[in-house]
């Protein structure tokens, strides 16, 4: 151990006094680089000078947002040293139980500003700064803003301890490098040569989406996903020609590989081109924080809700504000008139110029389909529909059906919807919503109810209500939302389609039989139980949320549960945990004193922190812990009392332990003394 941490300062050493002009020529090397960026002015965080591997990118298509750093790996575990990557001085700091977990920003003379997070602890520095702020205000999840006397550091000197904490996976460290604009840059624009890549992303599968009524694709409105090929000069193709009309959306599933990383990572290059022209191209060199959130309209929202895989649209979908695009007229969408062959290609790339092309044909096919009457024998109507929105579209199936025209109905009102095509047994009729809504349909004898209460457009100040139900949309709309609302009891539906929003709505419900009380909250029920809250007004409850699903008041009196894991003189550490609306706050106290308790909220610990390391911990102990809705668990014990039962305990156990040794040994001896015994007899009888 001693051997590895000298050979890591003469490394660090090395790094900090090593020629320049090597870090010049590599990054001359690297063409691709932006070169407005600063080459060798950072140094790497983590083990400088040694090659490193990266868990995640910049740019990785993350859940609501864009990773906007890199994860650095640590071989699975805690414990490696985390080196300030320039002069500078601690510019914040946040201790939390999600997000970064502890983090501390460090701005440096440049004007760049460098993050360091999911840390197990800072310097004893840094670490005694925070300690006496916590003391100071009894919390333990705190934001600090240091000045730049403060805290000043020094590049390479050693500003924490990689970790785990916050919403992480896994122990890394999380590095980011920020403009003065709070944007983020791609850390790797920055010339660490101890990231190495020399392989091109990859092109898994392919989307070709209708994007209106009127569109198709192989002949059908929807998705169709085509894995392409790999050819032999390593790129991709699709060997045999789609055919398509109309306004068509392309996706692709494409990520980046390192030969030092078993992980997919994001790609940061992307360019369209249809018949030589660009129709789109994606550059992700810096992402603004504040709409981040709207990776949602930048990936297939459904499919990652419905699968978990995060496609990448290659067109701007309406209400995306993000500035990461260049786009022709047509926001990248395909625009297919005619019954011409058009060339498709793809160039994807990664950060490093490793690229990746791909090409395939689209052959322009328009409808031409006709229809009669009688589509179907008269005795195989099933009676069978369903129904489904896409984007502005009303898509109706029926399987046998008779008729060339589906009905809709808005508030008594008949529109004939006729037959769009048909594959095999099954009619699809598609109705274009923007000419009107509808809130039942009929195909032959059967019908369906389709419960679109509204059409709410993407801007502010949308408001829907009817007898116990209130929703204020505000600005949460991306883009025209046909509204759907059904109440069961105390559960509340709000569309069943996977639908993004951008900032929260607020719902005022009146929920039916519930218990009206503080500690009955609302819960976002789609995928498990979220604690959403809410505030009772009368029989009402009003609550916010960015997610539309499904929703349930429920009531909970049960306070969290708190067990004893380390109590000493010198360590105290409990298991806290609350089975529905989550834990909120702790307090500890020894004899009246308040003592800082860390949490680690995936392993439900905590654990003492003291202000002075040489205090012992000795008198009264109450430790109270409190969830969401107030429900409030305490546990109470005299350490010294505490301690003296443990030892007695242990003693008496290891007696009793001995006690069974010593008798086991003893029937031991019992039992080859009879084995004996009865060997003899059997030698007996056998001499007889």
């Amino acid at each position: 151990m001693i051997l590895t941490r000298i050979l890591s300062t003469l490394l660090l050493i090395t790094y900090l006094v090593s020629d320049t002009s090597s870090n010049r020529a590599y990054g001359q090397r690297r063409k691709t680089q932006n070169q407005d960026y600063p080459k060798g002015y950072f140094m790497f965080p983590i083990q400088p000078g040694q090659q490193a591997s990266l868990s995640g990118g910049f740019g990785d298509l993350r859940t609501n947002h864009f990773h906007a750093g890199v994860d650095i790996r640590t071989g699975g575990v805690e414990g490696y040293q985390v080196y300030a990557a320039a002069d500078g001085y601690v510019s914040k700091i946040r201790v939390m139980r999600g997000g970064y977990g502890n983090v501390i920003y460090i701005t440096h003379p440049n004007g760049y500003t460098t993050v360091y997070g999911h840390l197990k602890n800072f310097n004893d520095r840094i670490e005694q700064y925070v300690r006496q702020k916590e003391y100071n205000q009894q919390v333990w999840d705190i934001e600090l803003s240091p000045s730049p006397n403060d805290l000043p550091v020094r590049k390479g000197e050693i500003v924490a301890i990689g970790g785990n904490t916050g919403a992480s996976g896994g122990p890394h460290l999380h590095f980011e490098i920020r403009d003065e604009a709070e944007n983020a840059i791609n850390p790797l624009k920055f010339d660490f040569w101890e990231i190495q890549d020399s392989q091109a992303p990859v092109v898994e599968r392919v989307i070709l989406k209708t994007l209106n009524a009127y569109s198709r694709v192989n002949g059908e409105f929807g998705r169709v996903s085509i894995a392409p090929s790999r050819t032999a000069d390593g790129n991709y193709t699709i060997p045999n020609v789609v055919k398509a009309h109309g306004v068509i959306g392309l996706e692709l599933n494409t990520y980046d590989r390192s030969q030092t990383s078993p992980f997919r990572l994001g790609i940061t290059d992307l360019e369209v081109k249809v018949d030589g022209k660009t129709t789109y191209k994606l550059g992700l060199e810096k992402m603004p924080f504040d709409i981040s959130k709207d990776i949602n309209v930048h990936i297939d929202y459904d499919i990652a809700e419905t699968n978990g895989v995060r496609i990448q649209k290659c067109y701007v979908s309406d209400g995306n504000r993000l500035s990461i695009y260049e786009t022709d007229e047509n926001k990248g969408k395909i625009i297919i008139r005619d019954n011409q062959l058009h060339q498709v290609s793809i160039e994807v790339k990664d950060t490093y110029g490793n690229t990746s092309m791909m090409t395939f044909s689209i052959q322009g096919d328009q409808p031409n389909e006709s229809f009669t009457d009688e589509l179907a024998e008269e005795s195989n109507f099933s009676g069978n529909i369903s129904t489904s929105i896409t984007e502005n579209t009303l898509a109706i199936r029926a399987k046998n059906a008779k008729t060339s025209s589906a009905i809709l109905q808005y508030k008594g009102i008949p529109t004939a919807v006729p037959l769009a095509y048909r594959r095999g047994a099954e009619s699809v009729y598609l109705h274009d919503l923007n000419k009107g809504i509808a809130d039942f349909v009929q195909v032959d004898n059967s019908s369906e109810r389709l419960s679109i209460k509204q059409e709410i457009l993407p801007k502010k100040g949308q408001f829907y209500a009817e007898p116990n139900l209130e929703i204020d949309f505000a600005d949460a709309l991306y883009d025209t939302l046909y509204l759907k609302t059904a109440v069961t009891g105390n559960r509340l539906s709000i569309n069943s389609e996977k639908i993004p929003l951008k900032d929260f709505m607020t719902v005022t419900w009146q929920p039916f039989g519930s218990v009206i009380s503080p500690k009955t909250g609302v819960y976002y029920v789609n995928d498990g139980r979220k604690y959403l809250g809410g505030t009772w007004l009368g029989s009402k409850i009003q609550f916010k949320t960015k997610e539309l699903g499904d929703f349930q008041v429920i009531t909970d009196n049960e306070a969290p549960a708190i067990r004893p894991v380390r109590i000493d003189s010198t360590e105290l550490r409990f298991s806290i945990s609350d089975n529905l609306s989550g834990i909120k706050t702790f307090n500890c106290y020894v004899d009246g004193q308040w003592v800082l308790m860390d949490y680690e909220y995936k392993s439900n610990r905590i654990w003492s922190i003291k202000l002075n390391d040489s205090e012992t911990f000795s008198g009264d102990l109450k430790l109270e812990v409190t969830d969401n809705v107030g429900n409030l668990a305490v546990y109470e014990v005299n350490i010294d009392e505490y301690i003296a039962t443990q030892r007695a305990v242990k003693k008496v156990t290891k007696k009793s332990s001995s006690k069974k040794k010593f008798k086991s040994k003893k029937n031991v001896s019992k039992s080859r003394k009879s084995s004996s015994k009865n060997s003899s007899k059997k030698s007996k009888r056998k001499r007889r």
